[in-house]
């Protein structure tokens, strides 16, 4: 059974770069993944995802997508879909989602010894504290206004003091001022990191965790509290050395964000090893009391720089 094709467009979010950010594929599919659960399928009483899983096959460019909705299980307990993401007749993306209510136990609870314990991550902040501009004692916060992905004007940014000093983990806080976000912005912000390959390898890319934090600090010395008014541009990703091509993404929600949205959430990024441009990288984002919201995992590839702007189709990257 086939759902009518879904059709959303992108551009509304001021794109200003040759792709789409897979964050954002990664919403719209959920999107429709959510849209068919509790419409088509709201006789199932599933409204929520449990699991998504999406490939990449093709890069999704500023156009709008098709989104075809495919039903291949519909349960008592679970229902599980496919979706297919084009874009002017080729196949972009093909995503499993599974569905369940978390309004409903289906079995017991019982917490385990895991924790950020390598290394644990910092206080959580003093919201106030940053709303109202004054210092944290334990983070810094910063709005990146870039052209390379325009959505981040509206994000701010907490890093930690001292940095980044455990290679492979990258710890921050986001908040959209005057907005919460919903389970399609944990979509979403399952890929608004910092570029993990670029902070392994320390080469002041556009998205190098350490390269931000050292404007960020700079600022916080002389305009403490201030978020620090960071930027970059389409120049900045021209001389990018690496770019990273995400090849499947792996989501598993753990909870409903609380009615009305999550107004603050912690992102843990996580990379056990980068061998010969293949790259693991985990995702932990957790609610402001450091309950777990979802998990991901992406596997990704890190490319020559090159590659991008070779006369190939850009489309075959």
């Amino acid at each position: 059974m086939s759902d009518p094709t879904l059709t959303l467009n992108p551009t509304i979010l001021g794109y200003s770069y040759t792709y789409l950010h897979g964050g954002h594929v990664a919403a719209a599919v959920q999107l429709a993944a959510q849209t068919h659960f509790t419409t088509t399928l709201a006789a199932q009483n599933q409204p929520d995802i449990l699991t998504l899983h999406l490939d990449f096959l093709l890069a999704c460019v500023p156009q709008a997508l098709h989104i075809t909705v495919v039903d291949l299980k519909v349960g008592k307990g679970t229902s599980t879909i496919q979706l297919q993401v084009m874009q002017k007749d080729k196949l972009k993306v093909i995503a499993i989602a599974t569905s369940t209510n978390f309004s409903q136990s289906v079995g017991p609870t019982a917490k385990s010894d895991w924790a950020f314990l390598h290394p644990p991550p910092k206080p959580v902040p003093d919201f106030d504290k940053v709303a109202a501009h004054k210092p944290d004692d334990n983070w810094l916060p910063a709005i990146l206004s870039g052209e390379i992905l325009p959505f981040t004007r509206r994000q701010l940014t907490l890093s930690p003091r001292g940095g980044f000093p455990t290679a492979g983990i990258c710890d921050a806080w986001y908040n959209f001022p005057g907005d919460r976000m919903d389970t399609t912005c944990l979509t979403m912000m399952t890929d608004c990191i910092p570029s993990m390959s670029d902070a392994l390898l320390h080469n002041n890319g556009p998205y190098d965790a350490h390269k931000m934090f050292k404007s960020t600090k700079a600022w916080a010395d002389e305009n403490p509290g201030v978020p620090a008014p960071l930027t970059n541009s389409l120049e900045d990703a021209a001389r990018a050395t690496i770019f990273n091509m995400t090849l499947t993404l792996d989501i598993e929600f753990k909870r409903r964000p609380p009615r009305g949205g999550q107004e603050w959430i912690f992102s843990r990024s996580a990379t056990r090893i980068m061998q010969d441009g293949r790259m693991d990288l985990d995702v932990t984002l957790c609610d402001h009391n450091m309950d777990i919201l979802c998990l991901s995992r992406q596997a990704v590839m890190v490319l020559d720089a090159g590659r991008k702007f070779t006369t190939r189709k850009k489309e075959r990257l």
